[in-house]
């Protein structure tokens, strides 16, 4: 009888209590501002979260960006807010699992980098030679998207005379101002002040990806962040002032999905070279895209398939891109892919190790290739040196005809290189006269950095390219992702320079 009823006890105050309690929940916050700021912006939303937990929470403040990252790695039950360079940085040493995504202000979704409005630097490739003031290092619209809009074009930091990290976006714009240097990067919303007073003009505007979001360390139970993740998602519901004093951050909370920062993952490597995976790994397979587009072009061009990839397999699914067409193969042949886009060559080189899934038709007609060169280049009188994408890419033949057309006269020496990515670099170092690219590669680029480069002809059509799947994708799931595909709208994946998904066999 005793046991029977100790056995209810348990039973009962588990109904009761179903939350596990952690003692003194810290919310750790980074020095965008001064405490006093910062307490008055949050506290409404930690007494909401306290609420709902009925659990105290205690919000953390930090001296500098140093010490915010020592107390990110303390082993205790904490969530912190984090923008998304820092969450790659704490997340790859030590285990962090994302609650929520802040929706950011309008302007706040997109980088601009910025020069004085007396400037002589009219677009991005002028900046070689120039100095570069970085803001918030922290933060991927200060650093590391305006440094893949360089690399895009073919600028490497050293050819800046000089690259400064200024600690804070405020600092940063405030030297270009001041003429202590050339150009910045900021959120488009940071720099608004300065676009409106006509102070600082843009030459360069990219989107940013995933923003900012709320994370919590391993140490926080699961039914604790379950609460903690509703509670931020129903917080236009629930409690409007507590959104509504950090306006100026977000207007509302978003669901964050395990392969949400993949893309800017791949960009980290791309720059520096180091890989941040997490150490919490969430099941996730991915997509390989090939090395035409920017990871984070890529992933806006090429979402409508990921989703659709998502819904057949219940899995999530990251993007990736390789450094260059041989090292994709490579990792193709080794597993790292569950799913990839293949050129017509790269797809006979894989062809033992992939399924085809379906095609990717381009855009008919005979535009799906552009011959490209900076504008305003002077060329020379004699031989022209044209670079293209190699091995793997077939445009070197179906745009030659235009070519010719094109060079007058003149002696043509082809060079491939390692990707369309590279005919930019190659560009924009000077190696090259021409470059050919994808029509799709060379607009998306264009609608970032204006007045860059020019269309010296369009060719092709640009060859199709095949979704393919590794080995270890059962028939069954195969089956499922060939009929959630005929489903997409047939522009879905207009933008890329495709017309359609073909999925007949």
């Amino acid at each position: 009888m005793r046991s029977r009823l100790f056995f209810l006890g348990i039973c009962l105050s588990l109904l009761l209590c179903p939350l596990q309690s952690v003692a003194d929940l810290r919310f750790l916050l980074p020095p965008v501002s001064s405490p006093a700021v910062m307490f008055a912006a949050f506290q409404p939303l930690a007494a909401q979260l306290q609420k709902t937990l009925g659990e105290p929470i205690k919000l953390s403040f930090s001296a500098d960006l140093h010490q915010f990252y020592l107390k990110a790695e303390e082993k205790r039950a904490q969530i912190v807010l984090l923008c998304p360079i820092a969450y790659l940085k704490v997340a790859h040493s030590n285990p962090y699992i994302p609650l929520a995504g802040l929706a950011p202000p309008p302007g706040g979704e997109y980088s601009v980098i910025v020069v004085r409005s007396d400037s002589p630097i009219h677009n991005v490739l002028q900046l070689r030679g120039k100095s570069f003031i970085l803001g918030n290092p922290a933060c991927a619209a200060s650093a590391l998207v305006p440094l893949s809009l360089l690399d895009a074009a073919g600028i490497k930091r050293s050819q800046l005379s000089e690259l400064r990290q200024g600690g804070s976006d405020s600092n940063a714009l405030m030297d270009v101002a001041a003429r202590f240097y050339d150009a910045t990067a900021v959120a488009e919303n940071i720099a608004a002040p300065y676009l409106r007073a006509g102070t600082l003009r843009v030459i360069a505007r990219s989107t940013v990806g995933p923003g900012d979001l709320i994370a919590a360390s391993a140490n926080v139970p699961v039914q604790q962040r379950q609460a903690l993740r509703q509670a931020l998602l129903d917080l236009a519901q629930q409690d409007p002032v507590a959104l509504s004093a950090i306006h100026a951050l977000a207007t509302k909370f978003v669901p964050v999905s395990p392969g949400t920062y993949g893309p800017l993952r791949s960009l980290y490597a791309d720059l520096y070279g180091d890989d941040l995976s997490p150490q919490v790994q969430r099941p996730r397979w991915r997509l390989g895209i090939p090395p035409a587009f920017s990871p984070l072009t890529a992933a806006r061009l090429f979402q409508p398939l990921r989703m659709a990839l998502e819904q057949a397999t219940g899995m999530a699914i990251e993007i990736s891109l390789p450094s260059n067409e041989r090292q994709y193969l490579q990792q193709l042949k080794t597993g790292r892919y569950q799913f990839a886009l293949l050129s017509p060559l790269m797809t006979q080189a894989a062809q033992s190790v992939v399924h085809p899934l379906a095609t990717l038709v381009p855009d008919s007609g005979s535009s799906g290739l552009a011959l490209v060169r900076i504008a305003g280049a002077r060329e020379p009188s004699e031989r022209l040196r044209i670079a293209y994408g190699s091995p793997y890419c077939s445009a070197k033949t179906l745009i030659a005809d235009e070519v010719a057309k094109v060079a007058a006269g003149k002696s043509v020496n082809w060079w491939p290189v390692d990707s369309e990515r590279a005919v930019f670099t190659a560009l924009g170092s000077g190696q090259a006269n021409w470059g050919i690219v994808r029509s799709a590669t060379v607009d998306s680029l264009a609608a970032s950095m204006p007045h860059t480069w020019q269309i010296v002809a369009r060719g092709g059509p640009a060859p199709a390219w095949n979704l393919v799947a590794s080995k270890e994708i059962a028939r069954k799931q195969r089956a499922q992702v060939r009929g959630d595909l005929a489903t997409l709208p047939e522009q879905a994946l207009a933008a890329a320079g495709f017309r359609e998904i073909d999925v007949r066999p």
